[in-house]
């Protein structure tokens, strides 16, 4: 504790010192002035001074309350204390450091903190180092696979014209202007006879040689997963908090990309406290040689995904976006015959398949030209058999995600998903194949420049091309938001129990031989079938729940300049509880109470921002009365 104290001061001073340098200064030549009239040394002043380690509010932040405010998750080891009642705080090695360090230096010095923590948080899971060590050999094999079979033709980016695939919402019906078959989906990516051939050959090497299975020991448990850094800490945290509040259990692991973006007392003091923790990206991959494999590759945006399945330490994963809140716990998931049957569970997307025929055939599956999938049907939220008038229509006529073979309709939704990495390492890796050449190849091919592209449809085609099974909820997802003069504004989505939804289609699948009669006695007499399945993640993308932006841009105001609710009057009756109310709350415990430092508000008076959040908080009680 002593050591993470020393770090966690280390950095604290030089942030501050890095950040106000020229107040520092005109500090320190006080002190100076201050001590020489009084006689007493700079060792004696920082250790008894409060404000030389953190501003007074600061010291009473997090390593006074967090044990006292966290204690009903009982998850807490040991009391803290402030920085500056600690034996750190008063190490002499600290003394002078303000005074004879330059802003290189500190920089220099700052990022030697932050890996000194890293490694020592690595020692209390790993102190041998044998699975650190053990994924450095695993994912360097698997870097080879990747680097000698990436795509040797030019980026995808030649369509037949400007025009693109429209957004095209999922529809039920069969009376579609457009219908996105075999030759409509033709006319957007163009690959030519060689481009197609190359990428087969690269695609079929990856293939042949992804590995069957990981090495022992390298994963094991279940847990949450997220990715974290720079406004995704913060984001992370709150999910987090509501998580553990509602009596989860699952250990959690945050990915942290770079660096820059790892927050000391975050991933030292707060995500420990909530039994999270921070895995920093490049100690986790590799050994960071420059003649590795790994080294040749770059990663950002929605490559961060895949790569945190892969690193983090789990054998069974839920990976949740850092803006997506579960709004019950989510600890029997992975216990349930949805997960242990398939592998591999997704959650629909508003919007009809665009993937490119181009796609199939770079993958080698075969797409049937007799059979047929069972149409989706978003209204019931279940999949249907299809009638003998549109078995007899020329498949070519159909859209091409109904035939056998395709990827299913409608597209995916990756804010959440599950995979067990026991049963789909393969489809993992292939997937991390697809999304390492994803803006320059593959995502193209996915999605055809339509609104949208990314990681999102990586994950279940990699499960089809392997022909691995896998579980699409079949709940067409909420669209949450609230009523504007102009129309419906959506700020997040909710999506569905895949438990509950996975036997309400099981269910379902047992009355159709059923009369009519005796399948509405069956649904009455059973609450699943008669209410459906509930509502288990929100979504809330847009905008993300960041008070202080809320307050800037104005999103939490109506055109009168009136605080409005973002998600509506009908969130009771969809969630369960008045979650916004709830996150606001959460929000003040977090930022007010326990005066977390995020570095996301670093720049924001913390004042006014507490002062925000209570006025927004006090607003939302106050019209609790108007929710259904």
């Amino acid at each position: 504790m002593n050591a993470i104290n020393n770090l966690l001061l280390k950095f604290r001073i030089f942030r501050r010192r890095h950040k106000i340098s020229l107040i520092i200064s005109v500090f320190i030549s006080t002190i100076i002035i201050f001590l020489f009239v009084n006689g007493l040394s700079l060792s004696s002043a920082i250790s008894t001074n409060e404000s030389v380690v953190s501003d007074p509010h600061q010291s009473e932040s997090i390593l006074t309350y967090l044990s006292e405010k966290l204690a009903k998750f009982n998850i807490n080891k040991k009391k803290t204390v402030p920085f500056a009642k600690t034996d750190a705080a008063s190490l002499s090695e600290f003394n002078n450091m303000i005074t004879t360090t330059s802003n290189q230096k500190l920089d220099k010095m700052l990022d030697e903190t932050k890996l000194r923590l890293i490694r020592e948080s690595y020692k209390k899971i790993d102190p041998n180092k044998n699975r650190l060590l053990a994924g450095h050999v695993f994912y360097q094999s698997i870097f080879k696979v990747f680097y000698e079979g990436k795509p040797k033709v030019e980026k995808l980016d030649r369509y037949l014209s400007e025009e693109r695939i429209p957004r095209s919402r999922y529809t039920t019906g069969t009376n579609d202007e457009i219908v996105f078959n075999e030759e409509y989906l033709s006319k957007f990516l163009q690959l030519d006879q060689e481009e197609l051939d190359s990428m087969t050959e690269s695609h079929k090497y990856v293939v042949e040689n992804l590995p069957e299975k990981a090495p022992g020991g390298l994963y094991s448990g279940s847990g949450i997963v997220y990715v974290g850094g720079g406004k995704f800490n913060w984001l992370t945290l709150l999910s987090i908090k509501s998580i553990r509040a509602m009596g989860s259990d699952l250990p959690i692991e945050v990915l942290i990309p770079t660096l820059d973006e790892y927050e000391p007392e975050l991933c030292a003091r707060v995500f420990p406290a909530l039994n999270a923790r921070c895995i920093y990206l490049p100690y986790a991959l590799d050994d960071q040689k420059e003649d590795s494999f790994i080294s040749k590759f770059t990663f950002k945006g929605y490559q961060y995904k895949a790569l945190a399945i892969l690193l983090l330490s789990f054998e069974n994963v839920l990976l949740l976006d850092s803006d997506n809140v579960p709004v019950r716990h989510p600890d029997n998931l992975f216990e349930d015959e949805s997960f242990k049957s398939n592998g591999l569970i997704v959650w629909p997307d508003f919007w009809k398949r665009t993937t490119s025929p181009s796609y199939y055939k770079i993958a080698g599956i075969n797409l049937s030209n007799k059979k047929l999938y069972d149409r989706y049907n978003a209204e019931t939220g279940a999949y249907e058999k299809l009638d003998d008038g549109i078995k007899e229509l020329d498949v070519k006529d159909l859209p091409l995600h109904l035939r056998e073979g395709a990827i299913p309709d409608p597209s995916s939704e990756s804010g959440q998903l599950m995979i067990s990495k026991k049963t789909h390492i393969r489809p993992l890796l292939l997937a991390l194949y697809y999304n390492l050449f994803g803006p320059t190849h593959f995502y193209p091919l996915f999605s055809q420049g339509s609104p949208g592209e990314g990681d999102k449809e990586t994950f279940i085609a990699a499960t089809v091309a392997l022909k691995k099974p896998f579980h699409q909820v079949a709940h067409f997802l909420n669209a949450l938001g609230y009523m504007k003069p102009t129309g419906f504004e959506g700020t997040g989505m909710g999506q569905f129990d895949p438990i509950e939804d996975y036997h309400v289609s099981k269910k379902r699948k047992l009355l159709e031989n059923k009369s009519e009669k005796e399948r509405q006695e069956i649904i009455e007499n059973d609450p699943l079938l008669k209410n459906g399945a509930r509502i288990l993640f929100v979504h809330a993308n847009y905008p993300k729940l960041d008070p202080w932006e809320l307050k800037v841009s104005g999103k939490i105001f109506d055109e009168n300049g009136n605080r409005l609710r973002l998600y509506g009057t009908g969130v009771r009756i969809k969630l369960g509880h008045d979650f916004e109310t709830v996150q606001w709350t959460n929000m003040k415990t977090l930022l007010c109470e326990l005066n977390i430092q995020v570095g996301i508000f670093k720049d924001v008076d913390r004042v006014e921002l507490c002062q925000e959040i209570n006025d927004h908080l006090d607003f939302l009680k106050s019209t609790i009365s108007t929710l259904e």
